[in-house]
């Protein structure tokens, strides 16, 4: 089946010149074609993916040592935020599988679509180079990346509660809301909500909007527990 490439432009953000890489990305190996699979790709994609993000945090975190980075990575890179990544974008409806297996698993499993997303940043790879490929990276992890806080190990309240969140909801990341701050300019109280999955799971009150979220994770940590 002919994929044009303008239909992937809103998972890649990237205009294929070989559209066959294109192609074998979202190619399954039950289709058993002698053009190949996306096995090859995902291998080569998942060392891309790895390779972006420890750049992209050993720059956000210089003062980090290598156990903080490395457990961060891990919290963007592993199976459940990749699958929850490629669902969101829609990724299934493009992967080809053989009709056999459709029938038997009518809608792609998590580890199909975890395969299919590394596969395509492999094809950008290949296709253009690493700096395409980071930008399809960033497109598609920059708001875990960007929503990660590092402190002390990564053990601050914000830190924790997004590691517990990645853990038991599939990557989804906290969502902080600033609420109206309180007092004279010269002594003000902010606050703050974290959200959840659009549930609010705590608030709390700080000398700064920093301080707030981190009171506001502290409080739906307690809840948690």
């Amino acid at each position: 089946m002919h994929t044009p490439d303008r239909l992937f432009e809103p998972i890649s953000q990237h205009s294929f010149q070989d559209e066959t890489l294109l192609q074998l990305a979202l190619t399954h190996s039950s289709c058993d074609r002698a053009s190949g699979d996306n096995q090859r790709l995902e291998f080569l994609g998942d060392a891309v993916l790895d390779l972006v993000v420890a750049e992209v945090l050993y720059n956000k975190f210089p003062q980090a040592d290598e156990g903080a980075l490395d457990r961060c990575r891990a919290s963007i890179v592993n199976g459940k935020s990749l699958a929850r990544v490629a669902q969101s974008k829609g990724l299934g409806k493009y992967l080809e599988v053989s009709d056999a297996h459709r029938q038997h698993q009518a809608e792609p499993s998590k580890a199909m679509l975890e395969d299919a997303l590394e596969a395509l940043i492999g094809a950008v790879y290949l296709d253009a180079g690493l700096a395409p490929a980071r930008q399809t990276i960033l497109h598609l992890f920059g708001d875990q990346i960007d929503a990660i806080e590092l402190s002390a190990g990564n053990q601050n309240p914000k830190g924790k509660l997004q590691e517990w969140s990645q853990k038991h909801h599939a990557g989804e990341v906290p969502r902080y809301q600033e609420l109206p701050a309180a007092g004279p300019d010269h002594d003000r109280h902010y606050s703050a909500a974290v959200f959840l999955g659009g549930k609010e799971l705590g608030r709390g009150t700080g000398s700064s909007k920093k301080a707030a979220e981190a009171k506001a994770a502290a409080v739906a940590l307690e809840h948690l527990k």
